[in-house]
C-alpha cells in the first residue's frame, strides 16, 4: 500500500457513514503491520477522541512491540474511548505480556 491509498482509506475512517467507515476499517485490518508506522504517527498527531480511538483500535490489531508500546501509553490517555480500546486490545491479545499490562491497568 502506498501513502496515497493509505490516506484515502483514512478518509473512509473519518466518515460518519458506517458503511464507508467499515470499508476503510476492513481494508486496514488486513494490513495493519504494513502501515503500522503511519497509523502510529497519525494517532500521535490526532486531536479528536473519536479518531484517536479508531486508530488505537486498529493499532491493537498488531502484536508488534511498537504497537504494544503505543497501547500501553494509551492506557493513560485523557480520552475514555482511547483507554477502552487500548485496554481491550491488550486484554484480548494472545501475548502474555499484553494480558499482564491489561491486568495491571484493571487493578489500578
Amino acid at each position: 500500500m502506498n501513502r496515497v491509498e493509505f490516506n484515502e482509506i483514512i478518509e473512509l475512517l473519518r466518515s460518519d457513514d458506517s458503511m464507508l467507515y467499515e470499508d476503510g476499517y476492513q481494508s486496514l485490518t488486513r494490513r495493519v503491520d504494513e502501515v503500522l508506522d503511519w497509523l502510529i504517527d497519525l494517532e500521535a498527531n490526532e486531536k479528536t477522541e473519536k479518531m484517536k480511538a479508531k486508530l488505537i483500535e486498529l493499532i491493537g490489531e498488531s502484536t508488534e512491540p511498537r504497537a504494544i508500546d503505543v497501547l500501553k501509553i494509551s492506557l493513560s490517555s485523557d480520552f475514555y474511548e482511547v483507554r477502552l480500546w487500548a485496554y481491550s486490545a491488550l486484554n484480548y491479545s494472545e501475548l502474555p505480556e499484553c494480558n499482564q499490562l491489561a491486568e495491571e491497568y484493571k487493578s489500578n
